[in-house]
This record gives C-alpha cells, sequence and structure tokens, in this order.
C-alpha cells in the first residue's frame, strides 16, 4: 500500500530530477501527462484538515503536528524534510534537526542558500520551546550569524536550547554543525542563530 510519506518522497525524488536533467520534448510531454494524470487521481481525496483543525484530546487541546510542515513535514512535497528528535547538548537537553540538502536548496555555488537556513533554524527553534514544558510562542525575533558556508549533500545537524524563560518570552540559541564533526573537538559550525518567541496572550 503507498503511504503519503512515498507519494511525498517520490515528489521530492521527481524534484530532484527536473532540476538536474533536461529531456527531450517527447519525455517532458509524456511525463507532463502523467503528472496531470496523478494530480486528478489525488485530487478526488478529502479535504486534509491543518493541524490546528484536529481536537486532539477531550478538552479541546490540539497538538501540533509537524507532518504538513514546510521544512520538516513528511508529507509536504516541499520540505527537504529536517527529522527532528530531543537530544542533548553539553549535557543538558536540546532538540536536534537532522537533514541533508540537495541542490534543490542552493544558494552560493554548491552551497544552502541562506534563506533555507533561516527557516530550518526557525523550524528547529520552535519545536524547541517544548523544552520549557509550556505552550509556545511565535517568533518575535529571529538573527542569523552566517560563520561559514553550509556545504550540500551533507549531513548536518541543527541543535537548538532554551537560552532564558521570561514568561511572555523564550529566548533560544541554535547552531548548525557538519554531523561528520559533531563528537570530534572541534565540530565545524556553519551557522548559529538566536531568537526571541513571544506567547500570545
Amino acid at each position: 500500500m503507498a503511504s503519503d510519506d512515498a507519494l511525498a518522497d517520490e515528489l521530492r525524488s521527481l524534484a530532484r530530477t527536473l532540476h538536474e536533467t533536461v529531456a527531450d520534448d517527447e519525455r517532458r510531454v509524456t511525463a507532463l501527462d502523467l503528472l496531470r494524470y496523478a494530480n486528478a487521481l489525488l485530487a478526488t481525496g478529502e479535504r486534509r484538515l491543518r493541524w490546528y483543525e484536529v481536537e486532539t484530546d477531550g478538552g479541546g487541546r490540539r497538538a501540533r503536528t509537524r507532518e504538513l510542515s514546510a521544512f520538516s513535514g513528511t508529507i509536504n512535497a516541499v520540505a527537504p524534510p529536517m527529522r527532528i528528535e530531543q537530544g542533548e547538548r553539553n549535557g543538558s537537553p536540546c532538540m536536534l534537526g537532522h537533514v541533508r540538502l540537495s541542490r534543490l536548496r542552493e544558494g552560493p555555488p554548491e552551497s544552502v542558500h541562506g534563506g533555507v537556513m533561516a527557516g530550518l533554524f526557525d523550524e528547529l527553534m520552535g519545536a524547541a520551546q517544548s523544552l520549557t514544558g509550556r505552550p509556545g510562542g511565535v517568533t518575535g525575533r529571529l538573527t542569523i550569524r552566517y560563520r561559514d558556508l553550509t556545504p550540500l549533500d551533507t549531513d548536518l545537524v541543527f541543535r537548538c536550547w532554551v537560552e532564558r524563560d521570561r514568561g511572555m518570552r523564550v529566548d533560544m540559541r541554535a547552531e548548525c554543525v557538519r554531523a561528520d564533526t559533531l563528537d570530534t573537538d572541534a565540530p565545524v559550525r556553519t551557522a548559529e542563530a538566536e531568537a526571541i518567541f513571544v506567547r500570545r496572550r
């Protein structure tokens, strides 16, 4: 049975193929017909609810699900997607984001676009607010320092932690590290970020 995740993965693969190769007219015409047919097949399904339209418990509270997210959504075909999990940094809890970015996210030659980096940081910081044990807020300010170019086709780990919980505001910090250097004495950080998230009244 085909899953939504599998469909999204195939669409990502198709996007990379389109980005990396130039097909002749005959193949493009055939591919376009197939894509239109696939789109028509899927369009007959039921409308998918957004995460905030679904009640998840008897108290009416809703859980933030990331399957549709622009950066970590497994069924969002435009997401890389980044895999998020809880971990540790220097013995303290943090949130980890694992991702490998293809040329679809290219900015400078063979490097990740700065705007994509900003989106990934914002996504992980939003998730890391759960470390406070309190409801999260929305991004009030996000500042990024690009230390070096972030390479494409390289395993990356984003790490985020809560710097301070000030009630209505949460101060967050994060970094992007090349995964192959993460456990060394000199991890290679390509970017760092700090942000303020504001809890809405």
